[in-house]
């Protein structure tokens, strides 16, 4: 697939451009364009994913821990859970949550990581709340989510099931290292939609009574950082496209939209954490045209 952006093409103009950087934030800018004009509808980021590790000529190191990056992903994947300073210990959650995504961070997490960390985090995002003892520990009742057909994994089987997923979790482990440091554009995509499958599964087991989403998305962030993305967050006003594309794959076990989601949100965060703070410098090479907005 080749996509252009004003009348270049990547798949054969590339030497016409002087300074890559340029040509990438062209590419990010005509992604936004079409996703305020087309919404969550093209193939678009899939590519720009591939030209952006392609073509980026030094290795990008994120600012995860960013201050005012973690304070929009703790405020908007709160919101999407329903809780706010108003909501019975929100406060406190939040904080809390905080403190998970620090932590996601931390060598000892890194050391330690594996299907199990599942508990650390949610004992983190509760950690500031009157009982902490509540987090960290597996759910021993039924669950049911809201909109979603299938049944959610029984609580008796929860550890079982979360075995048989450590094993994904182990393979991307060992891949993780290999993918990061090759220039396999489609490797590193592949890898992406099988965090996000692994998500998913992960979900449907649901193994806490509260925090489940939060949590797992953590998860599933760290994994992403271990191969150079970035972490992402669902922005409290993509909730019902998040929550149709979840669903979907929880009912059919079909995993396209969410894949074709966590796309779009991982361009979202490359703008956020490397476009929007590009050296001025190098903000002056490009024309009015060719400026990024910043994603609000």
């Amino acid at each position: 697939m080749s996509f252009y952006f004003n009348d270049y093409s990547y798949a054969g103009n590339i030497d016409k451009f002087i300074d890559t950087r340029n040509f990438i934030v062209e590419g990010f800018e005509y992604y936004k364009y079409n996703k305020e004009v087309l919404g969550y509808k093209t193939a678009l980021p899939t590519e720009l994913i591939k030209m952006y590790y392609d073509l980026n000529p030094t290795e990008v190191v994120f600012d995860n821990l960013k201050k005012s990056f973690i304070k929009k992903y703790v405020i908007n994947e709160s919101a999407l859970e329903g809780v706010n300073d108003l909501t019975l210990h929100g406060k406190e959650e939040i904080e809390g949550f905080k403190e998970m995504y620090i932590f996601m961070h931390s060598l000892e997490f890194n050391d330690e990581f594996d299907i199990f960390s599942l508990k650390d985090l949610n004992a983190k995002l509760f950690s500031c709340t009157p009982y902490p003892e509540f987090g960290g520990n597996f759910r021993r009742e039924f669950a049911h989510l809201s909109g979603v057909k299938s049944d959610l994994c029984d609580w008796s089987y929860i550890y079982q099931r979360l075995l048989e997923l450590d094993s994904d979790v182990s393979t991307l482990r060992e891949l993780s290292p290999i993918i990061k440091n090759s220039c396999n554009a489609e490797a590193r995509i592949v890898y992406l939609d099988k965090c996000v499958e692994l998500g998913c599964k992960l979900i449907k087991v649901h193994p806490f009574s509260d925090g489940n989403g939060r949590t797992i998305r953590c998860f599933i962030n760290k994994l992403l950082e271990d191969v150079g993305f970035p972490s992402v967050y669902v922005k409290s006003q993509e909730r019902e496209e998040y929550l149709t594309a979840m669903n979907r794959a929880l009912d059919f076990e079909d995993y396209k939209d969410i894949k074709m989601f966590y796309h779009y949100k991982i361009c979202d965060s490359i703008i956020e954490l490397d476009i929007n703070n590009m050296d001025d410098k190098n903000d002056n090479n490009i024309n009015d045209k060719g400026k990024i907005k910043k994603l609000k």
